[in-house]
């Protein structure tokens, strides 16, 4: 077992020093909780992102048994994890507002809540009404924690609004966006990601869509979808999904939590 790449995000974690342990083992994955936050051993078929450390082959681990960071050298059951990995860093999100049309030509999915009655908070009409009137922060209320999956699909909506939250208002409201992903009423991996998309870092095969929408490459943009649809049960075209709607609202939307929409609205729905 080698670490071969590493996000952003694993990088500074791995960078730290202290004993940690591991929080979650699943098929492709194994997550540990160290000083500062939570990464994740991930095969080398997952696709890159800011929390993911690949390795060449995942350690035979149960939760709760010790892990170790220390200036860059990883230890996993008391078993030094050897390597010099790349640190993978996302190509930066398009505008917004450029990537609207060949989004919505190219992504053709509505996340799944797990409702009884219709599309729920997640519908487009819906979630859009909430961003225009009420803000991001209330539509991250309403969707965190909502769905089935290791990051319930409100989650991945929400972590797509996050990103375009991140691309349209620019660095100097990432603090805000980073601590309203912190309140997300949500578990502490889930959180760990939206806190990244508040600094408009997620999958690279999400960068890599919106990037090919904003290039109007829909031969591209159609492979990253693909890539996409692999990560998670849905998870992939969740995050997608999320972004859609908040390119579609990110002139009109008080994206920092305001409380009147910036400019009239159509009547409630």
């Amino acid at each position: 077992m080698r670490l071969v790449r590493v996000g952003e995000g694993a990088a500074a974690l791995l960078a730290g020093r202290g004993t940690g342990r591991v929080v979650a083992v699943f098929r492709r994955a194994v997550y540990l909780s160290v000083p500062g936050g939570l990464f994740a051993l991930v095969d080398t078929e997952v696709e890159p992102g800011p929390l993911h450390a690949h390795v060449t082959a995942l350690p035979s681990v149960v939760v709760g048994e010790q892990v170790r960071v220390d200036g860059g050298d990883l230890w996993v059951a008391q078993v030094r994890v050897p390597g010099s990995p790349v640190v993978w860093r996302p190509r930066p999100l398009a505008d917004p507002a450029a990537v609207t049309a060949a989004l919505r030509r190219v992504l053709d999915h509505d996340p799944v809540l797990d409702l009884d009655d219709g599309p729920g908070p997640a519908g487009e009409v819906t979630l859009s009404a909430t961003l225009r009137r009420r803000g991001l922060a209330a539509a991250v209320d309403v969707l965190a924690g909502r769905g089935s999956g290791l990051t319930p699909a409100g989650d991945d909506v929400v972590a797509g609004l996050l990103l375009v939250a991140r691309a349209a208002a620019g660095s100097a409201h990432e603090a805000r966006l980073v601590a309203l992903a912190r309140q997300a009423p949500t578990h502490d991996i889930s959180r760990a990601f939206l806190e990244w998309a508040a600094r408009g870092r997620s999958l690279a095969a999400l960068h890599d869509l919106v990037a090919a929408c904003g290039d109007g490459d829909l031969g591209g943009a159609h492979q990253a979808r693909a890539r996409l649809a692999r990560a998670g049960h849905t998870s992939g075209l969740d995050l997608a999904y999320g972004v859609l709607v908040g390119s579609a609202n990110c002139a009109t939307a008080p994206w920092l939590g305001g409380s009147a929409p910036s400019v009239p609205v159509e009547s409630p729905v």
